[in-house]
């Protein structure tokens, strides 16, 4: 079958890259995803969700299975799966990520870093002065 692979967030000028989890709702009533957007989740498997856009608004994105493909999926964890991306219209995308959303973690770390350790040596809040000098002992210049 034609297609493209879905994987990882991409865009032309990654300026930050980062990892996203996100932990469901399971405290309060939460309808699933698929019947947030108004797809049948008795025709359609939910597999995963997109979160894109920029200066002009976002928009999400559901990559869903049908049932029928969906169920005789094997263990065979190599294998692909087949799915359609739905564009939903109408949502905004924040407000459906908010209402589904138990815990939510985006990291980001901006380009020059690669795979270099970051340790957090102070805590602050904003909008405070950050005390350099305190935290980090005398810096020169």
């Amino acid at each position: 079958m034609d297609g493209e692979i879905w994987g990882e967030a991409s865009v032309i000028y990654p300026d930050w890259k980062g990892t996203a989890q996100l932990d469901e709702r399971r405290t309060m009533p939460w309808e699933g995803l698929a019947q947030a957007v108004d797809l049948s989740h008795e025709q359609w498997q939910v597999v995963g969700f997109s979160i894109g856009g920029g200066e002009h608004g976002y928009s999400l994105r559901i990559y869903a299975a049908p049932r029928d493909v969906w169920e005789k999926v094997d263990s065979d964890d190599r294998a692909e799966l087949e799915v359609t991306e739905f564009l939903v219209h109408d949502v905004d995308p924040i407000a459906i990520l908010q209402r589904m959303t138990h815990m939510f973690q985006l990291n980001m770390r901006i380009r020059g870093l690669e795979n270099r350790r970051v340790r957090v040596r102070a805590l602050s809040d904003l909008p405070s002065e950050l005390f350099v000098e305190e935290n980090f002992g005398p810096q020169e210049d």
